[in-house]
């Protein structure tokens, strides 16, 4: 049968062996529990004359003896006729490969048995022994080969006179996947011990297996059960802080379409201001000029000033067109365009914009172009408004994947603690960093921004390859 495979304890019958006890299991939850079932096991063959052979963990070993000197078992008994081997020691002169070989297991349980014997004048009694070799290959996840092993036991026991004692851990089989296994374990032993106090009832062996069967099911249920606490426990962790990053986030939201609205009511009247300062002016006096100049058609200087005049006129309307799209970053590109603000900004703001690049940034998508743009324009509009900064650098390079854009200035910085809530959650800004910062997250890039006493770093890295 596989060791996967279902059984029901009804079908586990024990298989025939001359001792009823010959091959008997114990499954255990506590080390006491464990060393008291052992050594009671073992003493009734020290006291009655026989043996006792124990395959043991280091540990184990030493509480067992600690144990059966309690149950006034005498020294002399301890000395001659009690034979302990290390478990580990026990399964490297045996176990070949992935299992145990069937040859060198049965000469050393043979030699083992023979040294035992040998003290013992009458073999009237079977030699009592315990074996936690087959616990040892469990924990280390050899589950086929502690099955072999417990055949190769039973065999051991139909042949010689031998009453073996094997236990487990009853958290070996805590899941709902280890009945299989667990139901397995059972029917390769003549009789099975349940845990803790279940052990001391008298009831027969049927009665014991599905005794211990409850238990495995108990445990496996129990964790379960807390599992599924851990994990609603977690799901209503996620849950609330869900509800609330989303509630940030609907928050933010406002806020920033709040900001938008009141955005496109500063950018209006600038404009309009732009329009009625610069422009109008313009238009005025070309129209006294215009007047001049039919008074005295023949007088060449009226006509001169109004050319000058509507020269500036055109150069203020392409000024004011480009700022709010440029024309030429869909024709020249986007570092072409940003030459020209830069040059721009700077004869406008008095600040010094160092412009560098690094490796052929190319042709990229027009919907990069026009974000990278913008993400410049908002970028130095911050610098001169609040940065109280003089130079400042703007750096783009491209790589195989992204194109990455860098503003730093040398102004006053942003507070630590104003940077970290925006870096966190992106609130707290104003909304041309939080503008920005959605605009690269939606093309699926990263938004950085450092700041110091010595000035603010902002660094952008968009894919140049993906679809608008």
């Amino acid at each position: 049968m596989s060791t996967t495979e279902l059984m029901h304890p009804s079908d586990l019958q024990a298989p025939q062996a001359d001792t009823a006890d010959a091959h008997r299991v114990q499954f255990y939850n506590d080390e006491p529990f464990l060393v008291n079932s052992v050594a009671r096991h073992l003493s009734t063959s020290l006291r009655n004359g026989g043996s006792a052979i124990v395959l043991a963990t280091k540990d184990h070993r030493g509480q067992i003896l600690q144990e059966l000197a309690k149950l006034e078992i005498p020294a002399a008994a301890l000395m001659h006729r009690f034979i302990a081997l290390e478990a580990s020691e026990a399964l490297s002169r045996f176990m070949g490969g992935d299992g145990p070989d069937p040859a060198r297991f049965k000469s050393l349980m043979a030699d083992l048995l023979e040294a035992a014997q040998g003290p013992v004048s009458s073999f009237a009694s079977p030699v009592a022994a315990f074996g936690e070799m087959v616990a040892v290959l469990w924990a280390e996840g050899k589950l086929e080969a502690a099955v072999q092993l417990e055949q190769l036991w039973s065999d051991f026991t139909r042949t010689h006179k031998l009453s073996l004692l094997c236990a487990y851990p009853l958290a070996y089989f805590s899941r709902t996947e280890d009945r299989g296994l667990f139901l397995q374990i059972c029917a390769e032993h003549s009789s099975v011990g349940p845990a803790d106090h279940f052990a001391t009832l008298a009831a027969e062996d049927q009665q014991m297996r599905e005794i211990a069967d409850l238990q495995q099911r108990a445990q496996s249920l129990a964790l379960e059960v807390a599992a599924r606490r851990i994990a609603e426990e977690k799901l209503r962790t996620a849950q609330v802080e869900l509800e609330s990053l989303v509630e940030q986030r609907t928050s933010a939201l406002r806020k920033l379409s709040l900001q938008v609205l009141k955005l496109q009511d500063l950018e209006r009247r600038r404009i309009a201001r732009e329009l009625h300062d610069s422009l109008g002016q313009e238009f005025v006096g070309l129209r006294v000029n215009l007047d001049l100049a039919r008074r005295v058609p023949h007088d060449p200087e009226p006509w001169k000033q109004c050319d000058l005049l509507l020269g500036r006129c055109i150069d203020e309307v392409r000024t004011l067109s480009y700022l709010l799209h440029p024309p030429m970053i869909e024709d020249a590109g986007f570092i072409s365009a940003a030459e020209w603000y830069i040059e721009d900004f700077c004869r406008r703001s008095g600040m010094h914009i160092e412009f560098s690049r690094s490796g052929e940034v190319g042709r990229l998508p027009d919907y990069l172009k026009l974000v990278l743009f913008r993400v410049l324009q908002e970028a130095l509009l911050n610098v001169y408004r609040h940065a109280r900064a003089t130079t400042g650098q703007v750096r783009v390079q491209r790589s195989a994947e992204s194109v990455i854009l860098e503003i730093s200035d040398n102004g006053i910085g942003i507070p630590k603690e104003k940077l970290a809530r925006f870096n966190r959650n992106g609130t707290g800004m104003g909304v041309g960093l939080t503008g920005m910062r959605e605009r690269i997250r939606d093309l699926g890039g990263r938004f950085e921004v450092k700041s110091g006493a010595d000035g603010t770093l902002l660094r952008i890295s968009v894919p140049s390859s993906r679809k608008a």
